[in-house]
C-alpha cells in the first residue's frame, strides 16, 4: 500500500518536473520572440508615425486622436516588455529564469495584438479631414488707401453681418470699381472676429458660360475648393449630391455662430441653397446651417435675382478721393525726396491733380495710369499724358488698353445682342466730355437704326426703350440722374465702347 501511494506520489510530481523543465528550454527561446515582438511594435509606431506626419502636410488632414492614444499603449508596452527581458536575461539561477516565463508569454500575447492593432489602423487610414474653419488672410497692401466711401461701406456692411441683419450681401459695380477691395477688407475683418463668426470662406466664381449646367459644375467644384471640401471623383457629377456635401460641411462646422461665404466675379445668378448648400434668404426656414453669403458682380440684376438683402453699389468715387488715391499710388507724396525747386514740385504736383480728373473718378484708370508714372519727376511728361488723356494728341502708352480691356467685360456679360448694339449706338451719341441725353432722345435713336420695336405695335416700343435703358443702367454702363431721365456715360466707358468695334450708322 505504501508503494502504492509513492509511486502516485511519484507519478504526480512528472508533469511539475516536465512543465518545470519545458519552461527552462524554453525560456530563451520565447525571450528571443518576445523580443522580436518588441522591435515590431517600436518600428511600426515609427512608420505610423512617418505616414500621419506626411499625411498632415495636406491641407485639412489631421491626425486621428485614436492614434496619439495607440503610441501612449505602444510606449508603456514596450517599458514593460524591456522590464521582462532584462529581468529574464542569461547569467540568472535556474529557478529565477524560470519564473519570467509566464510574463514573457505574457508580454509576446500583447505585442502580437499591437501589431494587428496597427495594422487595422493603417488599413484604416492614420488621418481624416479636419473639419477648417479658416485658411489664411488675404494679402492687402500695408497702409492702403481706403476712401472714406469704401470704409463707411465696410463698417456698415461688417456691422450688420456681425448683429445678424443680412444673410445675402450682392455688391455690384463696373469692373476696377474696387468690388474686390471691398470684399478682401471685410473677409479679413470677419477672419479676425472668432467670436462673432464661426468660419469664413473665399472663392472666385468661374467665367461666364452660356451652357449653365457647365457653369453650375465650374461653380460648386470653386466653392467645394474654397470650403476644403473633396468631391472625390467628378467624372459622373451630381449638382444634388455635390450641394449635400457642401451643406454637410456647414453641418459639421456648427450652427452656433454664422459661418461667411465670400464668392468674387459672379456672373450669373444661381440657386445659393440648392446648387451650393448655401443658405440664403430663398432657404427653407429648417435649415439650421447659418451662413451669410457675400458676392461681388457686374450687374444688379443678379443681385435682384439672388433675392439679396442688401446691395451694396461700388460707384464712381469723389472728386477729392479720386485725387487722393492717384497721388497715393504714384507716390506724389515723397516728391520732396528729390532736388527739385519748390516750383517745381508744386508745378508737377498740379499737373498730377489734372491728370487724376482725366482719370474720370474710376478707381481702375486712376490705378493703372498713376502706376505707370511712379517717382516720374519730368514736368513734360507730366504734361504729355494729359494732353494723351484729353485725346488733344495720340496715345503712345498701353495702359489705356489694360483699362479698356478689364471694362469690356461688363459689355460682354450683355448677353442679349440686341442690347448690346443698343449700348454701342448710345455709346456713339456721347461725343462730347460730360455730354448729358435725355433718355427719350437715345429710344429715338434706336428706333431709328431699327434696334427697337420691329416685332411689336408702337405704342409698346417706348416700354421695351426703357427696359434696356434699365438693363444698361443696372450693368453700370449708364448713368440715369435721379429723378430725371437725364442720361451720361463715364468717358471709359465711352472708350471701350468704340474699342469694340467701329460706331453703328
Amino acid at each position: 500500500m505504501d508503494k502504492e501511494k509513492l509511486a502516485g506520489a511519484v507519478l504526480g510530481f512528472v508533469p511539475i518536473v516536465y512543465e518545470s523543465g519545458r519552461r527552462f528550454i524554453e525560456v530563451d527561446m520565447k525571450r528571443a520572440e518576445l523580443h522580436n515582438v518588441q522591435l515590431e511594435v517600436k518600428r511600426k509606431v515609427e512608420n505610423m508615425d512617418d505616414i500621419a506626419r506626411t499625411e498632415e502636410q495636406k491641407p485639412g488632414k489631421k491626425r486621428k486622436n485614436l492614434l496619439d492614444a495607440y503610441f501612449k499603449q505602444a510606449e508603456a508596452y514596450t517599458m514593460s516588455a524591456q522590464k521582462v527581458l532584462d529581468g529574464s536575461q542569461e547569467g540568472q539561477c535556474i529557478v529565477k529564469r524560470m519564473k519570467w516565463v509566464p510574463s514573457i508569454e505574457r508580454h509576446h500575447k500583447e505585442g502580437e495584438e499591437l501589431v494587428s492593432k496597427a495594422n487595422q489602423m493603417l488599413e484604416d487610414g492614420l488621418t481624416y479631414d479636419e473639419v477648417r474653419t479658416r485658411g489664411e488672410k488675404l494679402p492687402l497692401e500695408e497702409n492702403q488707401y481706403i476712401c472714406e466711401t469704401v470704409r463707411g461701406l465696410r463698417d456698415t456692411t461688417f456691422r450688420d453681418m456681425k448683429e445678424g441683419n443680412v444673410k445675402c450681401i450682392g455688391i455690384y459695380g463696373n469692373p476696377g470699381v474696387g468690388k474686390t477691395n471691398l470684399m478682401k477688407h471685410l473677409y479679413n475683418k470677419v477672419y479676425d472676429d472668432d467670436e462673432g463668426f464661426k468660419a469664413v470662406f473665399w472663392a472666385t466664381a468661374p467665367k461666364f458660360e452660356n451652357d449653365p449646367r457647365k457653369y453650375n459644375q465650374a461653380l460648386q467644384k470653386c466653392v467645394a475648393d474654397g470650403m476644403w471640401v473633396d468631391l472625390g471623383n467628378n467624372v459622373a457629377h451630381d449638382e444634388a449630391r455635390t450641394a449635400g456635401k457642401l451643406l454637410a460641411k456647414l453641418h459639421e462646422i456648427g450652427s452656433d455662430k454664422p459661418s461667411v461665404f465670400f464668392l468674387d466675379n459672379v456672373t450669373q445668378e444661381f440657386p445659393s441653397y440648392e446648387l451650393l448648400g448655401i443658405p440664403s434668404l430663398m432657404t427653407p426656414e429648417n435649415s439650421d446651417a447659418k451662413c451669410i453669403l457675400v458676392f461681388s458682380t457686374l450687374s444688379k440684376d443678379v443681385c435682384n435675382r439672388m433675392q439679396c438683402d442688401r446691395t451694396l453699389k461700388m460707384d464712381l468715387l469723389e472728386k477729392k478721393e479720386a485725387e487722393e488715391l492717384f497721388l497715393y499710388e504714384v507716390r506724389n507724396r515723397d516728391i520732396n525726396e528729390h532736388q527739385l525747386s519748390n516750383s517745381e514740385e508744386r508745378r508737377i504736383q498740379e499737373e498730377a491733380v489734372k491728370v487724376a480728373n482725366e482719370c474720370a473718378r474710376m478707381p481702375l484708370a486712376i490705378i493703372i495710369i498713376a502706376r505707370s508714372m511712379v517717382d516720374v519727376k519730368d514736368l513734360p511728361e507730366w504734361r504729355n499724358l494729359l494732353n494723351e488723356l484729353t485725346g488733344t494728341i495720340s496715345s503712345i502708352h498701353d495702359e489705356e488698353d489694360k483699362i479698356l480691356e478689364q471694362l469690356k467685360l461688363g459689355y460682354d456679360c450683355l448677353k442679349d445682342n440686341t442690347v448690346q448694339r443698343c449700348f454701342l449706338v448710345a455709346a456713339n451719341m456721347f461725343a462730347k466730355e460730360d455730354q448729358q441725353i435725355t433718355g427719350q432722345d437715345i429710344i429715338k435713336e434706336w428706333k431709328k437704326h431699327k434696334l427697337i420695336g420691329i416685332d411689336r405695335a408702337a405704342k409698346f416700343v417706348d416700354d421695351q426703350g426703357h427696359t434696356v435703358l434699365n438693363q444698361l443702367e443696372r450693368m453700370c454702363l449708364i448713368q440715369v440722374a435721379s429723378n430725371s431721365q437725364i442720361v451720361t456715360m463715364n468717358k471709359w466707358i465711352r472708350k471701350m465702347a468704340n474699342k469694340v468695334t467701329q460706331p453703328v450708322r
